[in-house]
C-alpha cells in the first residue's frame, strides 16, 4: 500500500503543479473572457486530465476516495452537460423531439439549424466552457489528495488575488490606468486589475479573500489556548509568523476591493463573511475564540481603518444612492438592470422548460429590449441568464450541485480538531454564499476565470475526509 501511495504522489506531483499554474494564470488575461484565453484554459485542463488518465491506465495513479464522496455532485454536473449537449443535436437526430415554438418565429428561423438552441455557435462555446469547468472539478478531486495540497490550492488563489490586488490598486493610486497590456477604456479611476469590468474583478477578489480566510483558519487551533502562556505564544506567532504575512495579504486585497467601488462586490464579501462566520460558530457547538477574533478583526479593522484612507464611505454612498426616497416613495435609481431583469423574465416565459440555448442571450436580447434600453450582452443576473439558456431543468441541476457542495462544506465546519478541513470548508461555503449574493445583479459565473475558481473552491471540501492510519494527517486516500 505504501509503495502504491508513493508512486501516486510522485506521478501526480507535476500534474498538481500544472493545475495550480492554470489556476494562477486564469485571471491574468482579462479573466480569460476571450475565446483565445478560455480556450487555453480549457485545453490546459483537458491535457492535465488526459495525463492523469494515462497514469491511471499505466498503474501509477490511484482512484481517489474523494470521487465517491463527490459522486452525486459530479453526477449533477454530468447531467447538466448532457442537457447542454441536447441543445446541439442536429435536425437529423432530433426529428423525434418536440421543436419549441420560438424556433418557428421569423426572427429565429435562420438559427433553427439545431434543436433548442437559438445560437448554435454561442451554445457550442458555452458547452466547451462548461466542459472545462467539469474537468477542473474532476482534477480537484483527483489531484488534491492531502491537507497540504488543499492548503497549496488556497495559497495559489490568495497569491493570484494578491497580484491582482497590487496591480489594480497601483493603477488607481498612480494614475497610470493600464489594464491587461493596454490603456484602460472603461473603469478609469477605479480598480479593475487585468479585468475590464470592475464588478468581475471585485468578485474574483472576494473568492481570493474567501480562500485567504479559510487558509488562515486552517493554521489556527480552533479550540483556543487554555492558559495565559499559550495565549501569548499564539499571539506572537500570529504577529511574527506566516499568519502575519497572510493577514497583510488580506488587507491589501480588501483595499483593492474597496477601490473597485463595487456595491455588490463589497456587500457580498462582508455579508458572506458575517453569515458564514455565525453559521460556523453554530456548527462548532462550542464557542471558538480564534474564529470570533478573526471574523471581528476582518470586519472592524478593514471597515474602519482601511476605509479611513481608501474611501469605503464612497462604496456606502453608492449603495445608498441605489434606492432613494422621492415624494414619499422609494425609487430605484439604477433602472437599467431592473429593465433587463423584466425583459429576461419575458424571454424565459417563451421556453421555461427547454431553454433558449447556452450563450444565446446576446442573440435574443435585441428582440425584447425597449427602444430606450441600452444593449446588454449578458442579463446582469446569473440566475435569469442560466434559466434563459438552459430552462428550469438545467438551472435545477446547477442548484442541486451547489446544494451538495454547500452540505459537504457544512459538514466540514464541525471539524474543530482538524483545522485544515474546517478552513477549507469555511472558504468553500463563504465563496458559495458570496457568489450567490453577487449573482443577483451580475454575471460573474459567465467569466471563465471566476467560474473556474468558484468551481474549485466549491469542490475542495470533497477532497478532504476523515482518515485513519499512518497517512491520516497528510494523505487523503
Amino acid at each position: 500500500m505504501a509503495a502504491v501511495l508513493t508512486r501516486d504522489i510522485a506521478f501526480t506531483r507535476w500534474l498538481f503543479r500544472a493545475y495550480l499554474l492554470l489556476l494562477f494564470l486564469a485571471p491574468l488575461p482579462l479573466g480569460s473572457n476571450r475565446p483565445l484565453f478560455w480556450s487555453v484554459l480549457a485545453a490546459g485542463a483537458a491535457f492535465i486530465l488526459l495525463a492523469w488518465c494515462a497514469g491511471m491506465l499505466a498503474g501509477v495513479a490511484r482512484w481517489p476516495n474523494a470521487l465517491s464522496r463527490a459522486k452525486w455532485a459530479l453526477f449533477a454536473l454530468l447531467l447538466f452537460l448532457l442537457w447542454a449537449a441536447l441543445q446541439l443535436l442536429p435536425p437529423a437526430w432530433s426529428a423525434f423531439l418536440p421543436v419549441p415554438e420560438y424556433l418557428a418565429s421569423a426572427y429565429l428561423a435562420a438559427t433553427a439549424a439545431v434543436w433548442r438552441s437559438a445560437d448554435v455557435h454561442a451554445s457550442a462555446d458555452a458547452f466547451l466552457q462548461s466542459l472545462a469547468l467539469v474537468f477542473l472539478a474532476a482534477l480537484t478531486l483527483l489531484l488534491v489528495r492531502s491537507r497540504r495540497r488543499a492548503q497549496q490550492v488556497l495559497w495559489t488563489l490568495v497569491l493570484a488575488g494578491l497580484v491582482q490586488a497590487v496591480y489594480g490598486s497601483l493603477m488607481v493610486l498612480s494614475g497610470l490606468e493600464f489594464g491587461f497590456l493596454e490603456v484602460k477604456e472603461f473603469g478609469r479611476g477605479l480598480a479593475t486589475g487585468t479585468f475590464i469590468n470592475r464588478n468581475h474583478y471585485a468578485n474574483l477578489l472576494v473568492l481570493a479573500l474567501a480562500a485567504g480566510i479559510g487558509l488562515m483558519l486552517s493554521q489556527m487551533d480552533l479550540r483556543g489556548a487554555v492558559n495565559l502562556r499559550r495565549r501569548l505564544v499564539a499571539l506572537l506567532q500570529a504577529m511574527l509568523g506566516p499568519k502575519a504575512r497572510l493577514r497583510v495579504y488580506l488587507v491589501v486585497m480588501v483595499i483593492a476591493l474597496v477601490l473597485t467601488r463595487s456595491r455588490m462586490g463589497n456587500t457580498a464579501f462582508f455579508a458572506a463573511l458575517t453569515s458564514v462566520g455565525l453559521f460556523a460558530l453554530w456548527r462548532l457547538r462550542q464557542p471558538s475564540r480564534p474564529l470570533v477574533v478573526l471574523v471581528i478583526s476582518v470586519l472592524m479593522i478593514d471597515i474602519f481603518v482601511i476605509g479611513t484612507w481608501f474611501g469605503v464611505e464612497q462604496v456606502i454612498d453608492r449603495i445608498q444612492q441605489t434606492v432613494q426616497r422621492e415624494q414619499d416613495q422609494w425609487v430605484v435609481q439604477d433602472k437599467t438592470r431592473i429593465d433587463t431583469d423584466r425583459e429576461s423574465l419575458a424571454i424565459i416565459a417563451q421556453a421555461p422548460l427547454v431553454g433558449m440555448g447556452g450563450g444565446s442571450f446576446y442573440t435574443l436580447y435585441p428582440a425584447w429590449r425597449g427602444d430606450d434600453q441600452a444593449f446588454m450582452d449578458h442579463a446582469h443576473n446569473d440566475y435569469l441568464e442560466f434559466t434563459i439558456a438552459y430552462g428550469l431543468p438545467g438551472s435545477a441541476l446547477l442548484a442541486w450541485f451547489l446544494l451538495l457542495c454547500g452540505l459537504q462544506a457544512s459538514r466540514g465546519l464541525e471539524q474543530r480538531d482538524d483545522a485544515v478541513v474546517f478552513g477549507v470548508a469555511f472558504a468553500a461555503l463563504m465563496a458559495i454564499v458570496a457568489m450567490m449574493i453577487h449573482a443577483t445583479v451580475d454575471f460573474s459565473l459567465h467569466i471563465p476565470a471566476n467560474a473556474a475558481w468558484f468551481v474549485v473552491l466549491a469542490m475542495l471540501p470533497f477532497s478532504l475526509g476523515r482518515h485513519r492510519g499512518i497517512h491520516a494527517r497528510n494523505y487523503c486516500a
